[in-house]
């Protein structure tokens, strides 16, 4: 042993360095100890149901206790440390350090020299200074302080063992409320839990497994598509089953042995739609015309869902043919699939024309078609793209549906007395139901002419065009031999009465071809193209003001008395009311009279209010966060919390007036009769010489 004293003081200076280096990395593993066992009760409280608060305190232990020993094996060597703190010790501390432990390296008067020098530097150094410890001192009684806090909250918000949340079992007599939520199989996700949830979001076809715990004789749920009363399992728990398949809530309710309500609790629910897979078609992604059919197009297509898609194909569809003979040949391409991941697809595939026999006037339409994993979901399709061969000089046409060839002809009221003709020079070859089959195709050409004109006329019926004319329903041609100068400028003017006539005269024809009755067709189809004729001939005028012999006057232009001129007096029609805004209406009600009277109310009426909120619209996001106050209410009400209650009640009130004005609409603005007087009064007294 050493007796020198500058040996010793050394040495003594060199263990309080490696005392306080010690500790401060003990504290500093202790606060990241606390820090790992934080975020693992909370980890260990989402995965399961709360247990024991005893493993949340050992799990935690373990990871402090491991923290404190991996930090500590790390401590430097108190001398190593003081030189890295000062670099102009010049290594004196640490050859001192050396000769303590091994005495008999190095002659006497050497260490004596090194323990003198290193004796006279220790003196001024100050272990606090050179190593501070205010973060450790800071950092780990902080974490311990959330650790503790972290534990309590999951003591505090976990069910009890015996059924009753943290808090005392409420007067409504349920407890607490687990909902476990498992998505359809197809889906691949998993199941949620939760304990006494506000609101529930769940994938459509999900299965919602309700377990409740009541002081009552029994428990029944409520929903959007009626009541039923949920299974007992044991004296105080109640378990049932809901399939989420539409917006709406939950209304959990006790009831006593008498069947009177004992409690009741509102559960929102959100439920998430399988959206259709997006299909696109990226190459070539547009019609082309082609002059000849040996040709081969390569074709990509992408999908994408919201979950995971379940087939991707190019499909085409061959459409050959003239006239009226078309023939439609459905195919599948083979493609090739690169999946980027579950929901997002590419797809390559090649139509091969020249395989497909097609003549000049023949086109291919093809589209990209995807389907998810939904059990029964129909494929949805990408925007159909048309490859057309065409002779040369020819156009590429729109589409099918009306070909643009000469013997390929647009819908016309002549092109239906053509067809009619045709038809009844074939029907003699033809049998019965095929006869009928092609008049009434002929019929709905007919009924699409008949449209078009009743577009041209403003959507008017022909029966009220002649009554506002003055006509009756027999003597139509007597009224159009009338003399046209009689009713010129008004609604019956001939050219309009024709194109009314016109009309029915189409309505009568389509009747007959539906009837097969196809003599009595022709006559009524020749009756409206010879109206037409005269309603478009250059002697007539449609919606024409004035005939070519009034004149306006203009030297009157800008003259007369004002004063009696007034606007249309007509009364304004009622205005419909929305139910929507008077169910709100009529909770805002009901909820500023519990105000006015000074009173919460019973915890079972807020939750019915609660309930008629999300009744009004389950979807609407403007009502959830009305409905969640109500239902906030509706719990301080029951827990005897009156001032929390108004509170809710209040944010409530003022939300839900914000939704009903915002539902509202401007009112109409009006003038009476007798201002509109007083202003014509008024510019004729201005318009009077002398008046300025």
């Amino acid at each position: 042993m050493i007796a020198s004293p500058d040996a010793s003081a050394v040495r003594e200076f060199l263990a309080r360095t490696q005392k306080r280096l010690t500790w401060i990395a003990a504290a500093d593993g202790a606060g990241r100890g606390f820090l790992v066992a934080t975020v693992l009760s909370i980890a260990i409280s989402r995965a399961e149901p709360f247990s024991s608060w005893i493993l949340y305190v050992a799990a935690s232990l373990v990871c402090i206790a491991t923290s404190v020993v991996l930090v500590r094996r790390r401590v430097p060597r108190a001398s190593v440390e003081v030189e890295r703190r000062l670099p102009e010790c010049q290594n004196l501390i640490v050859t001192a350090d050396e000769l303590i432990d091994e005495p008999g390296r190095v002659p006497a008067y050497i260490s004596e020299r090194v323990f003198r020098e290193a004796a006279q530097l220790t003196r001024t150094l100050d272990a606090s200074r050179l190593f501070p410890a205010n973060h450790a001192v800071m950092t780990a009684p902080f974490f311990a302080v959330m650790w503790i806090a972290t534990i309590g909250l999951i003591v505090s918000l976990a069910p009890r063992p015996d059924g009753v949340s943290s808090s005392a079992q409420t007067e409504s007599g349920i407890g607490a409320v687990e909902i476990t939520v498992t998505p359809p199989a197809y889906s691949d996700r998993p199941s949620q839990r939760s304990v006494n949830p506000t609101r529930v979001t769940a994938l459509a076809g999900s299965r919602i497994t309700l377990s409740a715990r009541a002081n009552a004789d029994s428990v029944s749920i409520e929903t959007l598509t009626g009541r039923r009363a949920l299974a007992s399992v044991d004296r105080r728990t109640f378990t049932g089953v809901v399939i989420a398949d539409a917006d709406g809530f939950i209304a959990i309710e006790a009831h006593s042995i008498d069947g009177s309500a004992s409690g009741r609790r509102l559960i929102g629910l959100s439920v998430i739609a399988d959206g259709a897979p997006q299909v696109k078609a990226t190459a070539p992604g547009r019609d082309l015309l082609l002059p000849d059919p040996n040709r081969s197009i390569d074709v990509v297509i992408e999908a994408t869902d919201d979950l995971a898609l379940a087939s991707l194909a190019l499909r085409y569809t061959k459409v050959s043919g003239s006239g009226e003979q078309f023939t439609f040949t459905e195919g599948v391409v083979p493609v090739q699939v690169t999946k980027v991941d579950d929901r997002t697809w590419r797809a390559r595939g090649t139509l091969q024309l020249a395989g497909m026999a097609l003549e000049a006037g023949d086109m291919v339409v093809y589209r990209g078609a995807a389907t998810d994993r939904r059990p029964g979901a129909v494929a949805a399709e990408s925007d159909a793209y048309i490859v057309e061969i065409t002779a040369p000089g020819a156009v590429a046409a729109e589409g099918f549906a009306i070909d643009d060839e000469r013997d390929r002809y647009a819908l016309s009221q002549q092109m239906v007395v053509i067809k009619t003709e045709r038809l009844i020079a074939r029907a003699p070859s033809m049998p019965a139901d095929s006869l009928l089959r092609e008049a009434m195709t002929l019929a709905a050409e007919q009924r699409s002419v008949r449209a078009e004109f009743v577009f041209m006329m403003g959507g008017e019926l022909a029966e009220e065009v002649l009554a506002a004319a003055g006509l009756g329903d027999l003597n139509e041609e007597a009224h159009i031999a009338a003399d046209d100068e009689a009713i010129a400028g008004r609604i019956a003017n001939q050219g309009r009465l024709a194109l009314v006539l016109a009309i029915r005269s189409m309505s009568r024809a389509n009747t007959a071809l539906n009837r097969g009755d196809l003599t009595r067709a022709l006559a009524a189809e020749k009756a409206a193209l010879d109206q037409l004729e005269r309603a478009f001939s250059r002697t007539r005028y449609i919606l024409r003001a004035l005939t070519q012999r009034e004149q306006l006057d203009l030297s009157r232009r800008l003259t007369g008395e004002l004063a009696g001129v007034t606007r249309s007096t007509r009364p304004l029609s009622p205005p419909e009311l929305n139910p929507r805004v008077l169910a709100m209406r009529r909770v805002l009600a009901s909820i500023a009279a519990a105000a006015a009277n000074n009173e919460v109310g019973p915890a079972a009426r807020i939750s019915a209010l609660a309930q008629e909120v999300l009744q009004i619209d389950p979807s609407a996001a403007v009502l959830q966060p009305i409905a969640a106050a109500l239902d906030a209410a509706a719990t301080a009400s029951s827990d005897g919390q009156d001032a929390r209650a108004r509170t809710q009640l209040d944010r409530a009130a003022t939300l839900l007036a914000e939704a009903v004005r915002a539902e509202l609409t401007d009112a109409p603005r009006t003038r009476s009769e007798d201002a509109s007087r007083l202003d014509g009064a008024l510019v004729d007294a201005l318009n009077r010489p002398g008046s300025r």
